[in-house]
Formats: C-alpha cells, structure tokens, sequence
C-alpha cells in the first residue's frame, strides 16, 4: 500500500514463453461492459473460470477484461460466455495470445 505517500510504476520485464487469452466483454441486452457475465475457457481436461467486474477502491478501478493463463497452451478449446442476460455464447478452437472482444449477441 502507498499511504501517504508517492505513487509508484511496477514493471514486469519477464517473458518466459508462457501463453494467455483475454477477453473483452462488450454486452447488448446486458449492460455496456458485461459486468456479472461468467467467462469460462477449457483446454483440454482442465476448465478456469473468471467473472468480469468493475471497480476497486478509493480513487481506483481496474481493468474489466478477464484474463487466463494457459500455460504452453497455443489454443483454448473452448470459451463460453453466460451473459447477466442469460445468453450462452460458446467459442470453439480460440488461438491464445490475444485481447479477444466478445460482443453480446441480442
């Protein structure tokens, strides 16, 4: 925590190879930036899921694309996106190292 005092710049310099998906919800019948929506990838046995949110703290947010680790991982098999809505959007053979916008369908 910086309390009371300055502010600082972290940077990672680390790139070990390792390969990531994020998505970018934009929603339609939700609200504008799909907040509550369930974001689920699966690459082969193993399945993660985020739930994209808004907010922070004091004079702060944070950023609201969800973001999944994929290891050594080229592609994701599947993403499936449960909107507030309760429109079901399903991906199939998603290519890693992209910000991926996924638009709500009506």
């Amino acid at each position: 925590a910086h309390i009371n005092a300055r502010a600082s710049v972290l940077r990672n310099d680390g790139n070990d190879g390792r390969n990531w998906l994020a998505i970018r919800t934009v929603g339609r019948s939700s609200n504008r930036d799909g907040i509550g929506a369930r974001v689920s990838v699966r690459v082969g046995a193993s399945t993660q899921v985020r739930e994209v949110r808004r907010g922070g703290s004091y004079l702060s947010s944070h950023d609201s694309r969800v973001h999944f680790g994929l290891g050594m991982s080229t592609r994701v098999d599947e993403v499936e996106i449960r909107w507030p809505s309760g429109v079901v959007q399903q991906f199939e053979s998603v290519e890693a190292g992209q910000i991926l916008t996924v638009e709500e369908v009506p």
